[in-house]
């Protein structure tokens, strides 16, 4: 029953990632669309950067299908994940580190 809840609990946290990275990239979108398309910008350079056969060595008969599943909206929306899975762990494991840290603190009164 414990695997149980460990696979439905880092399911939520990867679910609740990707739905409030959704939103904050729609934030910046609407509130900085020049952060945005900065942002696409530099994601455009790395993708260049990564399936420039030159760089990778890779053969041209896999470096198209590499180019194909690439995106530079990928790498944006990745970014906002990856974002909001580390604001998630300091939420969910920093809270609870400093209740207990608190706890121990003898009071003075």
């Amino acid at each position: 029953m414990g695997f149980f809840w460990l696979t439905v609990r880092a399911g939520g946290v990867i679910f609740f990632s990707l739905l409030l990275g959704a939103l904050a990239m729609v934030y910046v979108g609407i509130e900085y669309p020049r952060t945005l398309e900065s942002m696409l910008v530099q994601a455009s350079h790395v993708k260049s950067s990564l399936t420039n056969t030159s760089n990778t060595g890779l053969d041209p008969t896999y470096n198209v299908w590499f180019k194909f599943l690439i995106q530079e909206q990928q790498f944006v929306f990745m970014f906002f994940v990856i974002v909001m899975r580390l604001l998630l762990l300091f939420v969910f494991a920093g809270i609870p580190a400093l209740y207990r840290w608190l706890w121990r603190v003898p009071s003075r009164a």
